[in-house]
């Protein structure tokens, strides 16, 4: 059993890791932790590999879902104030891995720094926005990244460049554990230019996306060529509900929850493949899973 010696004011137990995600719903988890150094990170690491424990990274609670049952083994989150910078320099904004996204388009924009536009309205920290390659129809973040500081499950830290990196759809080829800095080319624009595309992308977002709801963002991933969401509202699904959980009438790859006391990680589960076996049937596709189910 792991007692991760010296760190409790940074472990916590049994911490109520489903509630704290944007769904709102899900069990706990073993251990929670949030190291403020990266020597602190490193040392997690080092305590939970030890005890055999298996470590999963938590951002903002985005993209994930939480079984009812619980996580096993440590949760990790960097802490904000260790790893939250952001920090402008000419045309090169460096952040770290807790930063939220928000703050850092804000920064971007404030510094008349263009090419980031399209992370507004998108809930999550850099950390997990570099490793998934966040971004929808205006853009990804992979197209700004200059350079990369991460580290492996061994706490060993080093540096991914530019001509080291590819960005595809929803993903990255970083295989290092943790994202703890990265390090964004910007483009020098007019302030008003930029919020101007700013108001733009998040007024098409409000329109399109059920963006007051509690949820995990699109659910599924796009097929080759086609659209989740169109396949799942072709086949009739808008508003089909299990529990609390509900396909979105706004859009049809979002599962919302109504009443968080009342729904269920399991009602989001079942959901989920009443959806896949519906389009499966009506259109021969598969849908793959964009979140991520805890364990």
């Amino acid at each position: 059993m792991a007692t991760f010696e010296g760190l409790d004011e940074v472990v916590d137990r049994d911490y109520p890791l489903g509630s704290k995600t944007t769904f709102g719903v899900g069990g706990t988890c073993k251990y929670f932790a949030r190291p403020r150094t990266e020597d602190e990170l490193a040392e997690v690491l080092g305590q939970a590999e030890k005890a055999k424990l298996q470590v999963r990274v938590f951002g903002w609670g985005s993209n994930i879902l939480v079984r009812d049952e619980g996580v096993p083994g440590v949760v990790v989150q960097p802490d904000l104030k260790g790893f939250g910078q952001v920090e402008v320099e000419d045309d090169l904004l460096r952040a770290g891995a807790a930063a939220r996204l928000p703050k850092v388009v804000e920064a971007a924009a404030r510094n008349r720094l263009s090419g980031i536009e399209c992370l507004v309205g998108i809930p999550g920290t850099v950390g997990g926005a570099v490793k998934m390659n966040a971004g929808g129809a205006f853009g990804d973040i992979g197209q700004s990244i200059e350079r990369v500081k991460v580290m492996d499950a061994h706490g060993n830290t080093f540096y991914r460049e530019r001509d080291d990196l590819a960005f595809g759809y929803r993903s990255s080829n970083i295989s290092a554990r943790f994202v703890l800095e990265a390090e964004l080319r910007l483009m020098p624009d007019a302030e008003k230019a930029i919020l101007s595309r700013m108001k733009k992308i998040w007024i098409a977002r409000k329109n399109s996306q059920p963006t007051g709801a509690s949820s995990a963002g699109c659910i599924f991933r796009n097929p080759r060529g086609m659209s989740a969401g169109a396949l799942i509202d072709q086949a009739g699904l808008k508003g089909e509900s299990v529990g609390g959980a509900v396909v979105s009438r706004k859009h049809a790859n979002y599962i919302v929850i109504k009443g968080r006391n009342k729904a269920t990680a399991a009602d989001v589960l079942e959901l989920i493949d009443r959806i896949r076996k519906a389009v499966k049937e009506r259109f021969d596709v598969y849908l793959e899973l964009e979140i991520g189910v805890w364990p």
